[in-house]
């Protein structure tokens, strides 16, 4: 299935078409070169906090959409936010998005609730990274919304609240939205941004008490880069490397779930040893392995002996200094 426009409220939408996987692919390209310059923005992962509770994540929720309402020329795909940095993926003038994030921090750093990570909020370091190629923009898309569930296991890509991740190829969450998403009043747009700035958005819709992404995040042309639901959740949920990629770019440590990890020792099991079972690999090879799942993978060493079946002590052994 490719995807294809519709003007809908002065958002691109987008239906579906039947088409083969070529046919998809070369939808997908087109839909990139259209797009113009994208861009994988974050900050820095090694950063003190900044959000510590949900109040807080809300304020923040609240001056991305303030911002980005002020900065319409540029379309964010998606973001998120995490306790101490922050993710786009978006698409405009290098220029124009070095102005959104320095406006960004003097928001941040001003409102009330954030006061007293001031300090810590003025000294983040956006990096403002070009997107190259279809697949980077694909891959940097599902980095950016597995990041908080990967990060905290008791979230799914659909559950985590801070950020667009939960609008991605989710009808449910889409039609949640429309149908109980509520406008802003003047007064209360005066309360989410402290400012007067926009009193005259139409556009600005608050469900579960925070702005919604999905009204000043182009959720549907971002999906567009994928040629199916299917080919997003393979992205999110089983591209390890792809994420590992994305990491190593941007000097960020990935850490990686029991399945997913999985999934990287049957594939590394059967290339390197032929077996597609772990139960029947060697102890030799098992040693070997448990090496490239904690050097190159940043596997714990309870998931590696809960993976390849090795006592913990004897992982300890072979790791001290991540007895974790």
């Amino acid at each position: 299935m490719s995807l294809k426009p519709v003007v809908n409220q002065g958002f691109t939408r987008y239906g579906m078409e039947k088409k083969d996987f070529v046919g998809q692919e070369r939808t997908c390209l087109a839909r990139f070169v259209e797009a113009g310059n994208c861009f994988h923005v974050c900050s820095l992962e090694d950063h003190p906090v900044i959000f510590h509770n949900e109040d807080e994540y809300k304020a923040g929720m609240n001056i991305v959409a303030f911002v980005a309402f002020l900065f319409a020329d540029l379309k964010i795909f998606t973001f998120e936010i995490m306790s101490n940095h922050l993710h786009f993926a978006i698409c405009g003038e290098e220029a124009r998005i070095k102005l959104f994030l320095h406006l960004l921090k003097i928001k941040l750093a001003a409102h009330r609730l954030l006061r007293g990570s001031e300090d810590s909020i003025r000294t983040l370091d956006f990096r403002v990274l070009p997107i190259g190629n279809l697949e980077n923009l694909r891959n940097v898309i599902a980095y950016i919304n597995r990041n908080g569930f990967v990060v905290n296991q008791i979230y799914s890509p659909f559950s985590y609240p801070w950020g667009a991740n939960r609008y991605f190829f989710s009808p449910d969450a889409k039609e949640l939205f429309k149908s109980c998403g509520s406008k802003a009043t003047y007064a209360l747009k005066r309360e989410l941004f402290n400012s007067n700035r926009l009193a005259n958005e139409a556009r600005v819709i608050v469900l579960d008490g925070y702005v919604s992404p999905a009204s000043f995040c182009h959720i549907e042309e971002g999906e567009s880069f994928f040629r199916s639901c299917s080919h997003y959740f393979y992205k999110v949920s089983r591209d390890v490397e792809s994420a590992k990629d994305v990491a190593k770019t941007i000097g960020e440590t990935l850490f990686y779930n029991d399945d997913e990890l999985y999934s990287v020792a049957v594939s590394i099991s059967a290339k390197k040893y032929g077996q597609l079972s772990l139960t029947t690999i060697s102890k030799d090879q098992k040693i070997d392995l448990a090496k490239v799942l904690h050097y190159d993978y940043n596997a714990t060493n309870k998931q590696v002996s809960r993976l390849l079946k090795i006592s913990i002590d004897s992982v300890n052994l072979l790791f001290p200094k991540k007895n974790v």
